[in-house]
């Protein structure tokens, strides 16, 4: 398993040397420390469009330095998997996030972010009620992203409604509840 120490080695090899468009590091031992590496190296890359980093220790911190890159839109990232990451602040695949994440992830979607097309949030059950909002916010304001996936969180039928209802004006729109 990959942990943060060999996650230079890892950028190093796919992104800079090889220029990789999918780089995919699920189910490793990554910490926010590696996240940050990963953060700096994904500044102005232009290859990279699919990050799959489900199932590793990613924390919020590390969230944090992802969207940071995000909300530069200096990177070609289109697709992003975080599932079940030990995020409790953010809004990703069954990660045990909770609230600031993802209020934080869905502002920088809606103002910030022009690349991202793709985001895969399942099976978070801390998202609930509370980010209804912040993610109808995010689908009204955010004009590249066409495909949301958050199906087995805790999101009520009425809620689910709502968000269908917001992005039922917008062509080719794949909302996954």
């Amino acid at each position: 398993k990959i942990n943060d120490h060999d996650t230079s080695i890892v950028i190093y090899s796919a992104i800079r040397k090889k220029k990789c468009i999918q780089l995919k590091l699920g189910y490793n031992n990554i910490t926010c420390e590696g996240i940050e590496i990963l953060s700096d190296a994904l500044n102005n890359n232009i290859t990279l469009e699919m990050l799959n980093l489900f199932n590793n220790k990613i924390s919020n911190q590390g969230v944090y330095y992802l969207t940071l890159i995000l909300s530069l839109n200096n990177s070609n990232l289109k697709v992003f998997f975080l599932g079940e990451n030990q995020i409790t602040d953010t809004g990703l695949s069954t990660n045990k996030i909770s609230s600031q994440g993802v209020i934080f992830l869905a502002n920088i979607l809606a103002h910030h972010n022009t690349t991202l097309q793709e985001l895969h949030s399942w099976g978070n059950k801390l998202i609930d009620e509370t980010y209804i909002d912040s993610l109808a916010n995010m689908l009204v304001y955010n004009q590249t992203l066409n495909k949301l996936v958050l199906f087995d969180c805790n999101i009520s039928n009425t809620s689910k409604k709502r968000l269908r209802d917001v992005v039922e004006p917008k062509k080719n729109f794949g909302l996954f509840l």
